[in-house]
């Protein structure tokens, strides 16, 4: 399937107080072993450079707590669905800093904000009229159904942790442990900035006669 890279800047924030709104025509949905995403696109345009503020709420319906990276989303382009996937979470822990985990316990609700910024500067220049442009989004959350191996990891004041040897021994670990949920795809408008305005109408002619 091709992709194109992950040519975006994505801002991750933390925990938010504002609750995704179940009202909000432009909300998406995705449940998958009893974890659930609500998730508000805030926007209905995809610009070259234009941040799109998502806010999204995990809702874990499980026995068991769950967590989820505290790092930087990754964003893709499959051009055969012209759909952005926006990635939250991680699969794999880095090769020397382990990220930190925020908890999700049984039963209990935690609302994030991120804000994916489009960079497809190439493509949106692009003037072949077979270029096939992002039509939709969509959410993909990663999460760990087992925290028990992270423990030193959950809701550590740091960002991250710098050890080498611990990532290297919790890299098939986090891959086992790894779950996935998609959300439904919403649709979106691609908007290059160099797209050509709409013509504007002439103004209408003056009649009457003309003085002498």
């Amino acid at each position: 399937m091709n992709r194109w890279p992950a040519a975006l800047a994505v801002v991750f924030a933390a925990c938010s107080t504002i609750p995704v709104d179940m009202n909000e025509p432009r909300r998406i949905v995705g449940t998958e072993s009893a974890v659930r995403i609500d998730a508000e696109i805030r926007g209905e345009e995809i610009r070259p450079g234009s941040p799109v503020p998502i806010t999204y709420e995990i809702t874990n319906q499980r026995d068991e707590p769950i967590a989820i990276a505290d790092i930087l989303p990754i964003t893709t382009f499959d051009v055969e669905t012209q759909t952005i996937t926006v990635s939250i979470g991680s699969e794999v822990p880095g090769m020397e800093l382990l990220p930190r985990l925020i908890s999700i316990a049984p039963g209990e609700k935690k609302t994030f904000t991120a804000a994916a910024r489009m960079a497809f500067a190439v493509q949106a220049k692009s003037a072949d009229p077979r270029t096939r442009y992002p039509t939709a989004l969509r959410l993909k959350v990663n999460f760990l159904s087992d925290t028990k191996p992270f423990a030193e990891l959950i809701d550590m004041p740091e960002k991250a942790l710098a050890d080498a040897k611990r990532a290297d021994a919790l890299f098939p670990v986090w891959l086992e442990r790894n779950e996935v949920v998609y959300t439904n795809a919403i649709p979106m408008r691609w908007v290059a900035f160099d797209q050509p305005a709409m013509p504007t109408q002439p103004a209408p002619a003056r009649t009457g006669r003309r003085r002498p």
